[in-house]
């Protein structure tokens, strides 16, 4: 019985069924107002995140990683809560793709050794995303527990990510049997934890709360906001934005458009008798309930649950909004004052005009920034002329759009970092070699970054593109030869996906070059390489065969032809998960622009994975993998019929990494793949 009463109440429910309890106005010493109306300077874009609603709940949206982690009741299989007939709730992750629009989520499971049984709640992460604190139903390692009274309560949770997988969960100290403590959110400094709580003690309902973290898994004993925030009704939701604004939902206060709304306070650790809350006010509320906000570091974007009627699709949406000149009255991220130096290596003396550009690695392995740091590739495998790998490839400086600063005459810069992030700074001058640096600004010290530039090793560039005679065709991964007259030295090079290449040649004089590419005619020119301008050849090779049409000379040009094989075997999916991360959508995204190019094209998604872990859970997770990939190119347009979607489990190995053999977690990676195989290409789309 004590299963059953835990079990039927979801955690979206508790809330809203408390939200009628607690008597009386505000208890609150505080000066409440609304935010000012928006204006021609403080625009404000609402959207429902279409790509994540469903029938149904949908609602605690948080940033994890390159994408979002929500809670939702979608499952189609399962125990059913009895009060609400829906599943259990769960959480679902949708990854950004290159223009920032979420693709369609994909179930995400913290333990994949051991499902949850439970209502799975709203998360808070560190900003390694290593750590986590998971609201779920008060268990004792999965088996659920009640207080007094056989009371429902929830626990927040603590776990630990570490290959290959997160770590069991960690009761944290402040929780009870006898109440409960949910939604948690994390101070910039990870120094403090916010959540709701009906502990003994409160104004009413659920309160806000603040623990310290002391360090090395201690905490101190959870502090009350005070009744300058907190009321004699319900406050739920608190979120701690980077730049010190506490954002939570409260239905308690007198300035409210209806149902529960959102809020924030700035500085809520600020010991002081009163306190401005200022209700967010339209369009964020409405005369429903409307909850679970979050917002971007920078506060120009974010997300909230609603239940407004008539924009909804279920019972609660996520929400996204845009406000280029963020939210009035909240405080700002924090900086430091930043000098970049950078000087010759070998005379000390400072180089002025040396271009620097600023970007922000992603946790996997992406680089993001004014500029775009990839360029996109695939190669053909030597012994397998039909099948490619995909890449992407680290663009030269020169390649990167304009820098965002510039070494003066002292050879110094001046920036600012946001306090709290990750950066990579790269700098490149002329005649000398590309230097980079990842930087963590985890204090509030002014930064120095010395940059000591070595010259670079003598290059004389040489580059060009490569085409069909008769249609201009681009031909991808043509093989060019360099052979020195002089000295007989070689050197390579091939084209990529643009057609074109881009060489150094170590040494001045004349050069022998020589085009090869299957299905056409090898054609040769002369490179005379020196210290004046670049070299840059225009290279056209025919078809072997005579009077080949369009259609039958781009397969050949492109090495896109029935029965290619494109393998996505750098995408590192997370172990026993199915969640398409940003390396999967970038080389997702280059088979749309193929699907879109040839709209006769069809495909299979064949996903493979290595042999570690259970045989069938492996066939599992690669038919989840390839369906997620399935859907993502289906939610962009391209019609279900053209793609078949299923996995192959351990079944189909590229090297010797079988069960028992002593491999390398970079060996095992290697057979955890997509593959992409052309079934049929069709005729091009005609411009």
């Amino acid at each position: 019985m004590l299963r059953k009463l835990i079990l039927a109440l979801p955690l979206l429910l508790l809330v809203l069924a408390v939200s009628a309890q607690g008597s009386g106005s505000s208890k609150s010493k505080s000066r409440d107002r609304f935010r000012e109306k928006d204006d021609r300077r403080y625009p404000v874009r609402l959207e429902n995140v279409r790509e994540l609603n469903l029938p149904g709940t949908d609602y605690a949206p948080v940033y994890y990683d390159n994408g979002i982690l929500f809670v939702s009741a979608r499952g189609k299989k399962g125990p059913r809560s009895e009060r609400t007939g829906e599943t259990y709730e769960a959480h679902y992750l949708s990854t950004f793709d290159r223009l920032g629009a979420l693709i369609a989520p994909s179930k995400f499971d913290f333990s994949a050794s051991k499902k949850s049984d439970f209502h799975e709640g709203p998360v808070a992460f560190t900003r390694d995303f290593k750590t986590a604190f998971v609201t779920r139903n008060n268990n004792d390692d999965g088996v659920l527990r009640g207080g007094k009274g056989e009371r429902a309560s929830m626990k927040i949770y603590q776990m630990e990510y570490g290959f290959p997988d997160w770590t069991p969960p960690i009761d944290l100290p402040f929780n009870s049997d006898d109440y409960s403590c949910m939604h948690p959110s994390l101070s910039p400094d990870e120094k403090w934890l916010f959540f709701a709580s009906d502990m003994p003690g409160g104004s009413g309902g659920f309160d806000l709360y603040a623990v310290e973290h002391v360090g090395r898994g201690r905490w101190g004993e959870p502090i009350n906001l005070g009744p300058s925030i907190n009321t004699g009704k319900q406050e739920l939701f608190p979120y701690m934005s980077f730049f010190g604004s506490l954002f939570f939902a409260s239905n308690g206060r007198a300035n409210t458009l209806g149902g529960m709304d959102i809020y924030f306070v700035n500085d809520p650790l600020k010991l002081s008798e009163e306190k401005e809350i200022v209700n967010l006010g339209e369009p964020f509320n409405s005369p429903d309930n409307d909850f679970s906000f979050v917002v971007d570091p920078d506060g120009h974007s974010g997300f909230f649950a609603s239940e407004r009627k008539g924009e909804t699709y279920g019972k609660s949406d996520i929400f996204e909004f845009f406000t280029p000149g963020g939210l009035v009255g909240t405080g700002k991220p924090e900086v430091n004052r930043a000098f970049i130096n950078v000087i010759d290596e070998k005379t000390g003396l400072p180089l002025q005009g040396a271009e620097i550009r600023i970007f922000q690695p992603t946790d996997d392995g992406f680089i993001a920034g004014n500029n775009d740091f990839y360029d996109f590739d695939y190669v053909a495998l030597p012994d397998k002329p039909d099948v490619y790998t995909f890449q992407l490839v680290r663009k030269d400086a020169k390649d990167m759009g304009k820098p965002d600063r510039y070494s003066n005459v002292d050879g110094v810069a001046q920036t600012e970092f946001t306090r709290f992030r990750n950066y990579l700074v790269m700098v490149s001058a002329k005649g000398y070699a590309s230097r980079d640096r990842f930087l963590v600004v985890d204090t509030d010290d002014e930064l120095t970054l010395n940059f000591r530039m070595k010259e670079a090793p003598p290059c004389l560039r040489a580059g060009g593109i490569v085409l069909t005679t008769a249609f201009n065709t681009r031909i991808v991964n043509a093989s060019l030869r360099f052979e020195h007259r002089a000295t007989g030295a070689i050197e390579t090079a091939r084209t990529t996906r643009n057609g074109e290449f881009d060489i150094c040649l170590p040494r001045d004089g004349d050069w022998n070059v020589r085009v090869e590419k299957s299905g056409f005619r090898t054609e040769t020119f002369r490179v005379t390489a020196g210290r004046g301008a670049p070299f840059y050849e225009e290279v056209r090779l025919k078809p072997l065969e005579e009077g080949v049409t369009v259609a039958e000379t781009m397969p050949l040009a492109t090495g896109l032809m029935e029965g290619s094989v494109f393998i996505l075997d750098k995408i590192f999916y997370e172990y026993n998960k199915a969640t398409l991360n940003q390396g999967a959508v970038r080389h997702l995204e280059q088979v749309l622009e193929w699907m879109k190019t040839y709209p006769e094209m069809e495909i299979d998604l064949v996903a493979h994975t290595d042999v570690r872990g259970d045989a069938q859970m492996n066939h599992e997770l690669t038919d989840a993998r390839a369906k997620n990939a399935k859907i993502f190119l289906v939610a962009k347009g391209i019609d279900e019929f053209r793609i078949k979607a299923y996995g192959k489990g351990e079944t189909e190995l590229r090297n010797h990494c079988r069960e028992g053999a002593e491999c390398s977690d970079e060996e095992h990676q290697q057979n955890n793949r997509l593959e992409i195989k052309v079934r049929k290409l069709g005729e091009p789309k005609r411009p």
